[in-house]
C-alpha cells in the first residue's frame, strides 16, 4: 500500500511539473491609429527546448511557428474583408526557451464581435510540456472626451443657442444631451468610420432656448456587456457665458471712462 501511495505521489508531482513547466503570458492593448496589439511571451525550463507555438482565433488554429522549420523567427500576414492581421514570432535566447509572438490586428471595417486569442507553447520530446493562455480581445475603445462648439442665433428672442458635440470610440458612442439634468433629444446625429484612426467619429446637433442659468452637458457613452462606459462630458453654461460677456462689456466701458 505504501508503494502505491508513493507511486501516486510521484505521478502527481510529475503531472504538476509538466503542467507548470512552460510559463505563458498574453497581454494586449489598443494602439492608436494601428489596432489591437496582443503579445504572447513564453519561458520554458532551462533543460527544455521549444518545439512549437500555435496561435488560435476563437479556437481555430491559424498559425504555427516551429523554430526547427522556420528558424529564429517567422512573420505572416492574414487578410479578411474586415481585418488584416500581422504576426511576428521570434525566439530571444538559444533553443527557444524564451520568445514571443506579437499580433497586430488592424480593422479595415468596424468590428462588432469580441474574440478569444489563444497561444499554446509546446516543448520538445520526451516530455512535450505544454503551456497555454487565452486572451479575450474586447472590441472596445472607450469614448474620447466630448468636444463642444456653440453658436448664438443673432436677433432671436428669446435667445436660441446651437450646439454641436463630437467624440470618437469603438463601438460608436452615443451622445447624450442634458439641460439642468433633464434629457433632451438631439436635432440631428451622425457618424462616420475613420479608416486612419480605426474609430467611429460621431457628432450630435442640438438647438435650444437659452436660460440665464441653464447648464448643458454632452456626454459620450457606450454599452459594453451591459456596462455603461462614459467619456468626459463637455459643458456649455449659459450663465457663465452671459456673465462673461457682460463683464467684458463693463470693463471696456470702465476703461474708456478712465481715458
Amino acid at each position: 500500500m505504501t508503494s502505491g501511495i508513493s507511486g501516486a505521489i510521484i505521478a502527481w508531482l510529475l503531472l504538476a511539473t509538466i503542467a507548470h513547466a512552460i510559463e505563458v503570458n498574453v497581454t494586449g492593448e489598443w494602439r492608436p491609429d494601428l489596432g489591437w496589439e496582443v503579445t504572447c511571451g513564453w519561458q520554458t525550463l532551462s533543460n527544455d527546448t521549444l518545439q512549437s507555438v500555435r496561435l488560435f482565433n476563437n479556437g481555430q488554429q491559424f498559425m504555427i511557428y516551429r523554430p526547427e522549420r522556420h528558424g529564429l523567427s517567422r512573420s505572416e500576414v492574414f487578410q479578411t474583408p474586415q481585418t488584416v492581421m500581422h504576426v511576428d514570432c521570434a525566439v530571444t535566447i538559444d533553443r527557444g526557451q524564451e520568445g514571443r509572438c506579437v499580433m497586430l490586428l488592424e480593422p479595415y471595417q468596424p468590428s462588432v464581435n469580441d474574440f478569444t486569442y489563444s497561444c499554446e507553447v509546446s516543448g520538445e520530446r520526451p516530455m512535450f510540456r505544454i503551456g497555454k493562455k487565452d486572451y479575450l480581445v474586447k472590441i472596445l475603445v472607450p469614448p474620447s472626451n466630448a468636444s463642444l462648439t456653440s453658436k448664438t442665433q443673432d436677433g432671436s428672442s428669446p435667445t436660441r443657442v446651437m450646439l454641436n458635440c463630437s467624440s470618437t470610440g469603438l463601438p460608436a458612442p452615443n451622445l447624450e444631451w442634458t439641460v439642468d439634468q433633464d434629457k433632451l433629444q438631439a436635432d440631428f446625429t451622425g457618424r462616420v468610420w475613420n479608416a486612419t484612426s480605426k474609430l467611429w467619429n460621431v457628432w450630435s446637433y442640438l438647438s435650444y432656448t437659452r436660460n440665464t442659468d441653464a447648464k448643458v452637458l454632452c456626454t459620450p457613452e457606450v454599452n459594453s456587456h451591459n456596462e455603461i462606459i462614459r467619456g468626459t462630458p463637455a459643458e456649455f453654461n449659459s450663465a457663465s457665458r452671459y456673465f462673461g460677456t457682460t463683464h467684458i462689456m463693463f470693463m471696456t466701458l470702465f476703461l474708456y471712462l478712465l481715458r
